[in-house]
């Protein structure tokens, strides 16, 4: 009967079988090393008595193996020669422990992810310090203009993906996401998404800064320390009244909305929040998208606003949107709305009422109120183009599946063709980049083509940083084809606590690959006791290894480089913790005077 243990060894475990040869080899050097051993013993009881040491060589070791002490240490005594042969190799068997545990810590227990991944991991090296900072300086040519790589500071490097995990709990290099890079992470809540990815990334953006959430903990961290570095607007576009501030600004939706295609995509945003999955694919859906789409590019040419869309959507005989297009020659346009409208009653009230659904905003004041001029003055007006090219922040604040939600959609995706129109004049890299952090992308920013913008928004200077909950979470808005397109595109990935889906994580640990394990078993029988080793394939990382990933720790997945651990670095652990911290009390402070004063102007107190 055998009985089995299993060791890993993420090495290979060459060493586990052994070579006779070798074994001969170092026999050998052991029996040098004990005769000089015992030669270093009797010089030194030697210098403590009147007696001598003979030269070591060939002929001191056969007088040692021999014992004529006499013509090995002669007048020395060989007691005393016995001590520090002892003492010397109680010392060296104790440094020799103690290093081998050292090195033995440091290369990790056999069986460690950290160890298999990331000890000898060369792949991430354009990742780290001086490659990442050397892609910097050549990817900002004129933003970093005359700066020396070795002398940039890190919030200029790149963005902070985290240090490298090594075993026994040390950190190695520093790795960032360069200025070309798109990142997507999936992350559960209270893993250090906000800690380690938004605050930071937001609060370093060398130039404009975008950052979306369903609460106000980013914009409570960042944007007093952001308005102080930068010494340019903050703007905080909350409908939903989440932190209780007042409106400052407003913005036109329909500003730069002068063809079918710009109205058409207008339109997306709006219909993608439809929570009827069913309505996406049958015809209720593309109708509402069309619909919509004409009465937006009607309004817009006629310098409407949006409240107007919002009037012409309850009047499905208005006549007006029809008589615009004719107006600005889009005659097929207006054939189609016409068409809309003359249909049989069911259909198109069915198509109405799905495109009043999908832009039910329209017909909340406290929402219209960010997307209409207002009246006084006092509020001034949002302009993508201008954002762009500065060194502003922007926050879109809105609750998970609000009726604004489509509006926080619709301004990110014209700060991204805003960003885009600006790195055409610039080369075709927009320099100082933008950096837009999309925190609850899945609830929030329904961007209907975010997959596809991943595969080239990177080469333009702008670094989407997409978060999501989950794989699936994203499959129910993008559908199973638009996640793969965006995993294939986004140039890096994290993954970090909290993935509890066994199709991903098994997916993600064949990704991971492979590593030689030693089996070892022993056997007895007939008198006699056999030991043997073999090696097979296992993999480094199973998926209950990569479900129990820690907080403030992740998987990371970068183009053509080998899977690699890290701990994220969040801000509490940075230079910026005092400031941040000051930053966060007073926006609290500032959110419940805000509570105070709007729920006495609403109770009349």
């Amino acid at each position: 009967m055998a009985l089995k243990t299993n060791k890993f060894q993420p090495r290979g475990g060459a060493m586990a079988a052994g070579t006779p040869p070798l074994l001969v080899v170092l026999a050998m050097w052991g029996i040098v090393g004990v005769v000089f051993l015992m030669w270093v013993a009797a010089w030194l009881a030697s210098l403590v008595t009147p007696g001598e040491v003979a030269p070591f060589g060939a002929r001191w070791a056969l007088w040692l193996v021999t014992g004529n002490t006499g013509s090995a240490w002669p007048g020395t005594p060989t007691p005393l020669v016995v001590l520090f042969a002892a003492v010397l190799a109680g010392g060296i068997g104790y440094a020799g422990v103690r290093g081998f545990r050292i090195v033995r810590r440091r290369l990790g227990d056999e069986g460690d992810p950290v160890a298999a991944l990331n000890l000898g991991n060369s792949d991430v090296a354009e990742l780290a310090r001086p490659e990442a900072a050397e892609k910097a300086v050549r990817l900002r040519r004129t933003s970093l203009a005359g700066e020396q790589p070795k002398a940039l500071e890190e919030r200029d490097v790149g963005l902070t993906l985290g240090d490298l995990k090594l075993p026994q709990g040390r950190t190695g290099a520093r790795l960032f996401a360069s200025w070309e890079d798109t990142v997507l992470a999936y992350m559960a809540p209270r893993a250090g998404k906000t800690t380690a990815l938004a605050i930071p990334y937001v609060l370093n953006a060398p130039g404009p800064a975008l950052a979306t959430s369903n609460k106000g903990d980013v914009w409570a961290a960042t944007a007093k320390i952001r308005e102080r570095r930068t010494g340019e607007r903050v703007w905080l576009f909350d409908p939903g009244s989440i932190t209780h501030q007042p409106q400052t600004f407003w913005w036109n939706p329909l500003r730069h909305v002068r063809t079918v295609e710009d109205a058409y995509r207008l339109a997306s945003h709006f219909v993608l929040t439809i929570d009827d999955e069913d309505s996406k694919k049958d015809m209720w859906g593309p109708a509402a998208k069309a619909l919509i789409s004409q009465l937006m590019l009607a309004a817009a040419l006629a310098e409407e606003s949006m409240e107007q869309v919002g009037e012409w959507l309850h009047d499905a005989k208005q006549p007006r949107p029809i008589e615009i297009l004719f107006d600005h020659g889009f005659i097929a346009y207006a054939e189609a709305l016409r068409e809309t409208q003359n249909i049989v009653s069911e259909t198109r009230d069915g198509i109405y009422t799905t495109a009043r659904t999908a832009a039910r905003c329209l017909d909340d004041p406290e929402i219209m109120g960010w997307v209409t001029p207002p009246e006084g003055t006092g509020v001034d007006e949002f302009d993508p183009r201008d954002f762009v090219v500065s060194r502003q922040t922007l926050h879109l604040l809105s609750k998970s599946r609000s009726a604004a939600a489509p509006l926080i959609a619709a301004m990110t995706d014209a700060i991204f063709i805003a960003a885009e129109e600006a790195s055409e004049g610039m080369g075709g890299r927009l320099d100082p980049p933008l950096v837009a952090v999309l925190d609850e992308a899945a609830n929030i920013c329904k961007i209907a083509d975010l997959p596809d913008l991943y595969s080239h928004l990177g080469s333009r200077g702008i670094v989407p940083v997409t978060i999501l909950q989950s794989y699936r979470q994203g499959v129910r808005v993008w559908t199973e084809n638009g996640m793969e397109a965006m995993w294939s595109a986004a140039t890096v990935k994290l993954f970090g606590a909290g993935l509890d889906d066994h199709k991903i994580v098994e997916a993600l640990s064949k990704l991971i690959g492979q590593h030689d394990v030693s089996t070892t078993s022993f056997s007895y029988g007939d008198g006699k006791g056999n030991h043997s080793v073999q090696l097979r394939r296992q993999e480094i990382m199973e998926g209950a290894d990569i479900r129990k990933i820690g907080k403030g720790e992740a998987l990371l997945f970068a183009t053509a480089a080998q899977a690699t651990l890290l701990k994220m670095c969040p801000w509490y652990t940075g230079a910026d913790v005092a400031e941040v911290s000051a930053a966060i009390k007073e926006s609290e402070k500032s959110v419940t005077e805000g509570a105070r004063r709007r729920y006495s102007q609403a109770h009349g107190a």
